[in-house]
């Protein structure tokens, strides 16, 4: 393919060809428990169908060749000549594959590497039917027999082949008497087997434009091409119902006369024959006739059949007629023998349902597809970050209000903040994705793992239209495949431990989520063995993490913690899904990177639960303001537990580590001016207050000077000489116009503090 292809149209096909192959990973997946739908066949045979005329049009042939044998395979177990079997879900995920790195190369503008030999062997293979001599005897049979049993069944490619041979045949035998024709000159190319340019689009109007395809009325030409033209004039702008008619034919749901068509060739002499001149050179359409063609079917220009009757004057004009056309033509159907009868009912009968209701809500979707507009992240993000800078001024504006004393300016910013705040809430939605773009790549990765490791595993996906910010949902996509591989391979046993144990031979995973205020609660929890305490505990000491001592001191809670530090894994084997002890790791980090907390909960023998809690958003971030001397910093206000006033003369050493009381619990208690100001390294405090954050499952107490209160802050990263500065996860200027550190909690605590907590 030439990448110099119109940019727009290759960037709608990426994202349109995204979509489908998401929804194909889970749909194919979902197969194996429903092999006899029906209906998820038909939208599997849609989605591989949909890609390849995409790739067709930008000449991906290398996609359109593995897509069209995928098609073909599904259309086969549609038609129930094959059955879903193991065999062939695993050569069709393995097609799947194939296609998705195809298309990343195209994303990347990369040369295409083709799918292998092999597999498309094995896609042919399964494309053919199970007995080779049925489906040679198939279309005979259905040549044979009456029409409206023809009728009854879907058209394939080998059809649509056969209706295009087919057309061929009757204009070759309507040329060769050419003594009739006054009108229509025949080119030297008679004999050629290359369709002109108006028969083409005969055929295209005629799957256009309403119904099935009944050749009884190609013999009587003259008589039948007089309704026609007005037929078709009469026609107005396609509507997205008829489309979507169109599309349903083209995929396989539309039918036509084959025996009609047998007959018609018979007759076909008495008819004119068709200029050829204009089809002679090539049998390809061009760049500007296909363009005109999608003009057309998307509703630009109508389509003038009395031109086209005109043009060609040949047998072929009258099947472009339209579904009222078929239908007013009963006279000459009549007059046939009984066997050409049989169309009429079905001619007249199937498009008259699909056309009724179509006319009625044609003007709705119409009006909902315009209302839709794409827009480019880069600007939905410039967009959010002017509304942050608003929300800076408006808490501005809020601090000069309540300072003025003026009622009239107080109640105008009372609106302005009223206002600001709808603002912010709207622009974050237009960021907002559901989880499902995430989670829909967890079926297929379950199903992978499982197979790989003989184990039997249900997985559940609930909320999957909770909505979070764009970014957030590419950011917890690796998170979440490292936690649910662990749930596949460390908590859910064998098929045979869970047997021994009572439990049934299938485990289940749920990955879940929720929104909670303005936050967003996702879980992964799994019936397997759970964890040991006991164990996580010998394995810390092993590796040497801790001492004996002060594992023996750790809580339950504590112990499954363990499993975050960098190198710890129960696995004594390394295999290629786990056991290096990094995953978990990478885990914490990129969850407190957004923001979030990640806690575990587990009881032995009965399962384990993780959740990870992050904003809504990282753009603009609620937080509780302090300040150490006369700087301000301000802590993520999802980390703050409590707060209080403090004598810091009642405070315990336990272990060398400063201590407070809380509700008869002992927490670790840190100066953050000590850490912060240079100039009060060693100064000593009487009182102050105590702000007592969450840490992961931990809760520790950190001493500050003053309490400023909760507001917005919109995040700024620091500067290049201050990037990666421990404990600093950003700034931001407060209400008053001082900048203030943003305070990465966990960053801070590895930097500062002396004891491991």
């Amino acid at each position: 393919m030439s990448f110099g292809a119109d940019e727009e149209i290759l960037q709608d096909f990426l994202v349109e060809a995204g979509e489908i192959l998401e929804q194909l990973s889970e749909q194919l997946v979902e197969l194996e428990s429903r092999p006899d739908d029906a209906d998820l066949l038909n939208a599997i045979f849609r989605g591989f169908h949909t890609v390849k005329g995409g790739a067709g049009f930008l000449q991906l042939n290398e996609l359109v060749e593995c897509c069209h044998i995928a098609e073909n395979v599904f259309d086969i177990l549609r038609k129930g000549e094959r059955r879903v079997d193991a065999e062939l879900m695993d050569v069709v995920l393995e097609a799947l594959d194939a296609v998705n790195s195809m298309f990343s190369e195209v994303r990347e503008r990369a040369p295409i590497t083709a799918a292998t030999p092999e597999l498309l062997a094995a896609l042919a293979r399964l494309a053919e039917p199970q007995s080779a001599d049925e489906a040679v005897a198939a279309p005979v049979e259905v040549v044979e027999e009456p029409v409206a049993e023809s009728a009854s069944e879907d058209i394939t490619d080998n059809e649509f082949e056969q209706l295009l041979d087919s057309l061929n045949a009757v204009k070759a035998q309507a040329e060769a008497p050419a003594a009739p024709v006054a009108s229509a000159p025949v080119a030297g190319t008679a004999a050629s087997d290359e369709i002109t340019d108006a028969e083409f689009e005969s055929l295209l109007d005629q799957l256009h434009g309403k119904g099935q395809f009944a050749v009884d009325a190609v013999a009587p030409a003259p008589a039948a091409a007089a309704p026609a033209a007005p037929a078709a004039g009469d026609s107005s702008d396609i509507t997205d119902d008829e489309f979507e008619a169109l599309l349903d034919q083209l995929h396989g749901k539309g039918n036509f006369a084959v025996d009609a068509l047998e007959s018609a060739i018979a007759s076909a002499p008495a008819a004119p024959a068709a200029p050829a001149a204009a089809a002679a050179g090539s049998d390809l359409i061009s760049d500007h006739e296909f363009e005109s063609l999608l003009d057309e079917l998307h509703g630009k220009g109508k389509f003038d059949a009395a031109a086209a009757t005109a043009g060609s004057a040949s047998s072929v004009a009258t099947p472009a007629a339209k579904a009222p056309a078929a239908a007013a033509a009963p006279k000459p159907a009549a007059k046939s023998e009984p066997k050409a009868e049989a169309p009429k009912p079905a001619a007249a009968a199937a498009p008259a349902p699909a056309r009724a209701p179509a006319a009625a809500p044609a003007e709705k979707p119409a009006s909902e597809a315009e209302t839709t507009v794409r827009v480019d992240t880069a600007r939905l993000d410039e967009i959010m970050n002017m509304v942050g800078e608003l929300v800076l001024v408006r808490n501005r504006l809020v601090r000069l209000g309540l300072n003025s004393g003026d009622e009239a300016m107080s109640k105008a910013v009372s609106n302005l903040d009223v206002v600001t705040a709808d603002l912010q809430t709207a622009v974050m939605k237009t960021r907002m994705q559901p989880i499902k773009k995430v989670f829909g790549r967890f079926p297929r990765l379950v199903r992978d793992l499982a197979r790989q490791l003989k184990k039997e595993i249900n997985l559940e996906l609930v909320g999957e239209e909770t909505d979070l910010d764009k970014n957030l949902v590419e950011a917890l996509a690796d998170p979440l495949v490292h936690l649910v591989r662990n749930a596949v391979d460390h908590g859910i046993e064998s098929p045979e431990e869970r047997e021994a144990s009572g439990k049934a031979r299938g485990g289940r995973v749920v990955l879940a989520a929720e929104q909670e205020g303005d936050h967003i609660l996702l879980s992964i929890s799994d019936d397997g063995k759970g964890m040991d305490p006991n164990v996580l505990r010998s394995i810390a000491v092993k590796r040497g993490v801790m001492d004996k001592d002060a594992a023996d001191r750790l809580s339950d809670t504590e112990c499954y913690n363990l499993i975050f530090a960098p190198g710890f894994s129960t696995k004594t084997e390394i295999s290629d899904v786990s056991g290096r002890g990094v995953g978990m790791d990478v885990v914490k980090t990129k969850i407190s990177q957004l923001n979030g907390s990640i806690n575990i909960y587990s009881t032995k023998g009965q399962g384990s639960k993780i959740v990870i809690k992050v904003p809504l958003t990282l753009a603009i971030m609620p937080t509780l303001m302090v300040m150490l001397g006369n700087q301000a910093f301000a802590f993520p206000l999802v980390n703050v537990n409590e707060i209080f006033h403090l004598d810091l003369s009642t405070t315990n050493v336990v272990d060398g580590q400063e201590v407070v009381i809380v509700r008869d619990k002992a927490l670790p208690l840190f100066y953050l001016k000590r850490w912060l100001v240079s100039s009060a390294a060693h100064e000593e405090q009487r009182e102050g207050h105590v702000v007592i954050l969450s840490v992961g499952t931990q809760r520790i107490g950190f001493v500050v000077d003053q309490l400023v209160g909760q507001e917005e802050v919109v995040i700024k990263p620091l500067g290049k000489m201050l990037q990666g500065t421990p404990g600093m996860s950003g700034a931001t200027i407060t209400g008053d116009g001082r900048i203030a550190l943003i305070l990465d909690v966990p960053s801070m605590l590895k930097r500062y503090a002396t004891k491991r907590i």
